[in-house]
């Protein structure tokens, strides 16, 4: 078992072996190569100009916008022809507003409807204020007839009853003691047989008549004060109390009533405005669908000075073509001279300033060169530009030009040069050779045919050349594809800009020199004769 486990070891060991080889006898077979010469530019002294440059358009400083004022998405069928020249009044672009004549047609019976249902809730408004009033003024009579029944009987019909029941008891009083003298009277005499029993039985009956009279009309007064007089006053301020709270509830009643009615009334009101407006509103619209010139002038498309920006995306302005609400459509110069406008890169910003000179070339005046200065620089970057490219930051600038012996046209096309620096004798390499290690900027340089990492001080560049200003000598031969990283310390291999493993030695500048032990000399990484393609002859 152990010899097994051995067996496969010592053969596991032998393939590993074997690979080994195999790689470096490949490795040694690449290395045999010859190694191609590399890219190298001559440190140069001369003219040097840093300026941005940049494509632009002819602009009027001065012009009235003119913007589609209809809701919606509108079809034009009548515009007219660009580049003609109008007066204040003319008509410029009509729209397609049969919806809005329809819509129109429509809203004016809504408006009357709206009118009726308002003539309606205010004549009912009317009905009910009547009908309230009749109704308060009820509740107001029954109330004041219950106040008077109430101190009617109080002050009228209880003291007069109170006053006969006490007059009926007095006379009863009287009666009954002339009843009583009577009756003694007529016992004398019938002691004396002057009278007959029956006459005098009939005086003792009188007698208990007037008894009986007395102790009704005592009754009747004890009834009065103990009883009829709280029924009586109970029933008189129940209906009192009645009539009051009938006629508070009658005040609430109508107080709804109205509310309703008058919110009934401000909704038919509102309604009819709210259709009103409306119909004002489509009126105004349809009245918008003929734009007329505003002041004289020459008719410019705005999508023809859109596309002119290089704003491909925008469809020109035809009869067929729709637009929006507040859409730009025409522009009308006003004579007040004309502008540059320039999309400048966010890479650029730092090399622009207001006031610094501009060169202008104009493709409608070749061999002409008219100078201008930056007045304005865009402080957002342009939002119809990042349509295209989210990642593109263009920030539009403008330039003041006195364009002299010239008939300048909005929209021409023309080059633009801002010359942030010149110098008559500055040293330059392109900007490829310029490499950051650590936010450091060195450049290679051939050192006896080893490229020696050196570090320089370096200006602004235009794009193509940098300026260096010190580091370098003029003739010094500087690598134009350098490595790619560079380690901090010792000796690195870097990988060229080509791409594989270059042969020629780059040497740290903390350590010496080795000798080259590839045998290239400086003659074979020396540069051809600059082409115009490089850069070289020509580098502003």
């Amino acid at each position: 078992m152990d010899n097994k486990r051995l067996l496969k070891k010592k053969t596991i060991i032998a393939c590993i072996v074997s690979a080994m080889v195999f790689i470096a006898w490949l490795l040694t077979r690449g290395s045999g190569k010859p190694s191609e010469p590399m890219p190298v530019f001559t440190v140069q002294e001369g003219p040097l100009t840093i300026a941005v440059t940049s494509g632009g358009s002819i602009q009027s400083r001065d012009k009235v916008i003119i913007n589609s004022e209809l809701e919606g998405n509108n079809t034009v069928i009548w515009v007219i022809d660009e580049g003609t020249n109008v007066q204040g009044g003319d008509l410029l672009l009509e729209f397609d507003a049969s919806d809005l004549v329809d819509k129109r047609n429509e809203q004016e019976i809504t408006v009357a409807n709206a009118d009726t249902s308002l003539v309606i809730a205010q004549e009912k408004l009317n009905v009910t204020e009547g009908d309230c009033e009749a109704a308060l003024l009820d509740r107001e009579v029954d109330l004041m007839l219950a106040k008077m029944a109430l101190e009617k009987y109080q002050e009228g019909d209880y003291p007069q009853q109170v006053r006969q029941y006490e007059a009926d008891i007095a006379l009863a009083n009287e009666e009954l003691k002339r009843a009583s003298e009577r009756l003694e009277w007529s016992q004398r005499l019938a002691k004396e047989s002057f009278l007959t029993r029956t006459e005098l039985q009939a005086d003792e009956l009188a007698l208990q008549r007037k008894q009986l009279d007395l102790e009704m009309s005592r009754t009747r007064m004890n009834v009065l004060t103990n009883y009829t007089l709280l029924q009586q006053r109970s029933t008189l301020e129940s209906s009192l109390r009645k009539a009051e709270r009938a006629l508070v509830r009658t005040k609430w009643q109508n107080k709804s009533a109205l509310r309703q009615v008058e919110s009934e009334l401000r909704a038919r009101l509102r309604e009819r405005t709210r259709a009103t407006n409306r119909l004002e509103e489509l009126n105004f619209q349809i009245s918008k669908s003929k734009i007329y010139a505003p002041t004289n002038g020459i008719v410019l498309y705005t999508s023809t000075v859109l596309i002119s920006r290089r704003q491909w995306w925008i469809k020109p302005l035809a009869v067929g073509s729709t637009a929006v609400e507040r859409q730009e459509l025409i522009y009308i110069p006003i004579e007040s001279g004309m502008v540059v406008e320039v999309m400048i890169p966010e890479a650029s910003l730092n090399k622009i300033d207001n006031g610094m000179p501009a060169r202008i070339k104009i493709d409608a005046f070749p061999g002409r060169v008219f100078d201008g200065r930056l007045v304005k620089i865009g402080i957002l970057p342009d939002g119809q530009s990042s349509q295209l490219n989210p990642d593109l930051k263009l920030y539009k600038c403008e330039i003041e030009c006195d364009f002299k012996d010239v008939v300048i046209r909005p929209g021409m096309s023309c080059d633009v040069e801002l010359v942030k620096e010149s110098y008559d004798k500055a040293l330059y390499v392109p900007v490829q050779c310029v490499v950051r290690v650590d936010g450091v900027p060195r450049v290679y340089v051939n050192d006896d045919g080893e490229w020696v990492p050196r570090i320089v001080r370096v200006g602004l560049d235009n794009n193509r050349m940098i300026h260096i200003l010190e580091g370098v000598r003029t003739g010094e031969e500087v690598l134009l594809a350098p490595p790619m990283k560079e380690k901090k310390s010792g000796l690195n291999e870097p990988v060229s800009a080509a791409g594989g493993a270059s042969q020629t030695r780059v040497k740290s500048p903390n350590t010496p020199r080795p000798t080259p032990s590839n045998g290239l000399k400086p003659k074979t990484m020396r540069p051809k004769k600059a082409t115009p393609g490089s850069g070289s002859d020509n580098p502003e």
